[in-house]
């Protein structure tokens, strides 16, 4: 309040400057959330971590199950005007157990050189995936610009969900921000033609040979990133009121200096024809586009229709991109296949699936489900869904009780940076049949069976894996994805025995059969007391190289789950299982030369689940025990037994 003993030249400075500041952000134009979450390792070893699984070629200190880690992400979004808002996501960086406390990001110690100290307790110990840094993520802006027909121009970080699996893929959970491109929808009308178009900035690492785009100490020929895009448009149609039409065209295109090019050959001398301007060459290129309908007729409600057709076109220019079949003992996300003459050319494959659906016609809650699908012994999508989606009817080879899996058109998966409990997803490269599936569901009862039939496109004699084709390495019987994370050895190969990418064999004459149960009953006792049963046999088959009887694989698998759930109130609920396989493999291991062998594979598992939400606060526990015992007759070999206690725990609270 001014008072008469104010100088008047203090009231008159003070207005001023009142009148020259900044006008002050309004805070409703502001929407802040943010996440804590902390998670809990246990297993009975001696690995030190919070992540079951991390990369299994390199030793990244980030695995392991012994440990306690937090995280903490801010979410900011701006409302800048009617037409424009924006957004970014700040996330600290995971990795670092409770016990580090000094961690800052630093590698000091010299090991195997430092004599001293053989186990550094110093803060400069992990390196920066340790120190807990803040990771600028999630950077966009949203516009609706003054465009004829557009609705929306994107800038910035996606997770790329507008395509689908077989083109480019959406992120998965923890890249699902870090992608960046230009993305534009809109319509030119809303019935019959509405439209995505995007240019996307490519990872430089998965999307590629080798796994890059263009990393030079991974690969010699590759180390310029900076113009490597993705481009894709995807557009849609509802010609009729009960059909929709969807088709998506992607392109990769990966540069590289032209290694050839005077400027990057010598000196920049005019007479050599340097003119300070290196020109690009590519180094891969890749085209996956899809067509794809669903029908649906109002008139037959019971009926659903859906198709889609799918073509894949990878090419690799080996002289700029290293052969990872040949080079990295036949770990490649790409072929490198040479055509009759022996010289390089493109892969080039088709696909296909139809689905057609059945809801109740009978009125009697039976529902049917057909799928036929084939999928080209070449075709790949590089680029496409790599986890966290499911693209058949089949519950698949590799899915069990207590953990789901999934089918996906890559070689390119990625069963890596995860905990014990999560999903696995293999490869349907190849893949060619049909599933048939009965629904029923009365009241309180739930259930379904399938059947499903495999044969290969990829059958194939004396295929040549050491340079064209990747096997992984492994390619033999039945992947244990719920104890895959046993042994950290590369490839598992002291457990079950391959990574489930091998797609590619030299001999290869396989047929596969998988039938599935599953049942879920709501009890008349209780307020929410539901049983889970699952029932699976998988019958696979390889004749392997034909004219030899004593080489034919012959794999049976069979599992028993049960499990009980019970909501004791609105926020709690209690889970507690059990689970059993047991494997008959008929010469599963070994090799033309030395002959092959039987195993026979026997697992119990056991769990105990709880879930507990309260004001806003999540927790979550598992405590799980599995008993497996490996019966392997191949001579020097041993007898192998795993007797392991594991739990996994998280609390979360969001705001």
């Amino acid at each position: 309040m001014y008072r008469a003993s104010t100088p008047p030249a203090l009231v008159l400075g003070t207005l001023l400057l009142l009148a020259d500041a900044p006008a002050l952000a309004d805070s409703a134009n502001f929407e802040l959330s943010g996440k804590l979450y902390t998670k809990w390792m246990y297993k009975n070893d001696d690995s030190r971590g919070c992540l079951s699984l991390s990369n299994p070629f390199w030793p990244d200190n980030i695995g392991g199950s012994n440990g306690v880690c937090s995280e903490f992400e801010l979410n900011i979004k701006g409302r800048v005007s009617k037409y424009v808002t924006t957004g970014v996501r700040i996330q600290s960086r995971w990795g670092a157990l409770w016990q580090s406390w000094w961690e800052n990001g630093d590698v000091r110690w010299d090991y195997p050189n430092d004599s001293l100290f053989h186990e550094n307790t110093s803060g400069e110990s992990m390196g920066l995936n340790h120190a807990q840094y803040m990771k600028l993520r999630g950077v966009f802006i949203r516009a609706a610009l003054p465009l004829p027909s557009v609705r929306w121009v994107h800038f910035g970080a996606s997770d790329f969900g507008m395509w689908n699996e077989w083109t480019i893929g959406k992120l998965r959970y923890i890249d699902r921000d870090n992608g960046n491109g230009v993305l534009f929808e809109g319509a030119i009308d809303d019935n019959y033609l509405r439209y995505h178009f995007g240019a996307i900035a490519l990872p430089k690492l998965f999307v590629g040979p080798r796994w890059n785009t263009g990393l030079r100490d991974s690969d010699p020929l590759a180390g310029f990133w900076g113009q490597d895009w993705a481009y894709a448009v995807k557009l849609e149609s509802t010609p009729m009121e009960d059909l929709d039409v969807k088709l998506i065209t992607t392109y990769i295109h990966d540069w590289e200096a032209d290694r050839n090019d005077p400027d990057n050959t010598g000196i920049s001398d005019r007479n050599r024809g340097a003119d300070r301007a290196i020109d690009w060459e590519p180094r891969f290129r890749a085209l996956n586009a899809t067509l794809d309908a669903k029908y649906a007729p109002s008139a037959l409600n019971m009926l659903s229709v859906s198709g889609l057709l799918a073509l894949a076109h990878n090419n690799v220019n080996r002289e700029y991109a290293t052969n990872g079949v040949a080079f990295d003992q036949g770990f490649s996300p790409v072929i490198f296949p040479l055509d009759e003459d022996g010289n390089p050319r493109a892969a080039n494959s088709m696909a296909g699936k139809l689905l057609v659906e059945f809801f109740d016609p009978l009125e009697v809650g039976l529902s049917f489900k057909l799928e036929y699908f084939n999928i080209g012994s070449e075709f790949n999508s590089i680029f496409g869904s790599r986890r966290e989606a499911d693209v058949l009817l089949t519950d698949g080879i590799l899915s069990t009780g207590f953990v789901d899996g999934g089918q996906l058109p890559t070689l390119n998966l990625a069963n890596e940076f995860v905990d014990f409990d999560e999903p696995w997803f293999e490869s349907i490269i190849g893949w060619h049949g049909a599933t048939g599936r009965v629904d029923y569901e009365n009241g309180p009862l739930s259930t379904n069976l399938e059947y499903t039939l495999i044969t290969y496109n990829t059958n194939a004699q004396d295929r040549d894996v050491d340079n064209q084709y990747p096997d992984f390495l492994y390619t033999d019987g039945f992947t244990d994805i719920q104890s895959y994370t046993a042994d950290f050895d590369y490839a598992n190969i002291f457990d079950r025995g391959r990574d489930p990418r091998s797609v590619y064999a030299q001999y290869k004459e396989r047929l596969t059969h998988i039938v599935v149960l599953k049942g879920d009953y709501l009890l008349p006792v209780g307020d929410n007391f539901v049983v889970q049963t699952k029932l699976k046999y998988v019958n696979d088959g390889d004749n392997r190289r034909l004219g030899n009887p004593n080489d034919n694989y012959r794999g049976h698998m069979y599992l028993g789950w049960l499990n009980l759930k019970y909501q004791f109130t609105d926020e709690l609920q209690t889970r507690l299982g059990y689970e059993l396989q047991y494997w008959d493999e008929n010469l599963r291991s070994g090799s033309q030369e030395t002959g092959f062998y039987d195993y026979d594979t026997t697992k119990h598992t056991g769990r105990f689940g709880l879930t507990y939400n309260f004001g806003g606060l999540t927790f979550n526990y598992m405590l799980e025990y599995f008993h497996k015992d490996q019966d392997r007759d191949r001579p020097g070999t041993y007898d192998q037994s795993w007797r392991v206690w594991r739990s996994k725990a998280s609390v979360e609270a969001a705001w």
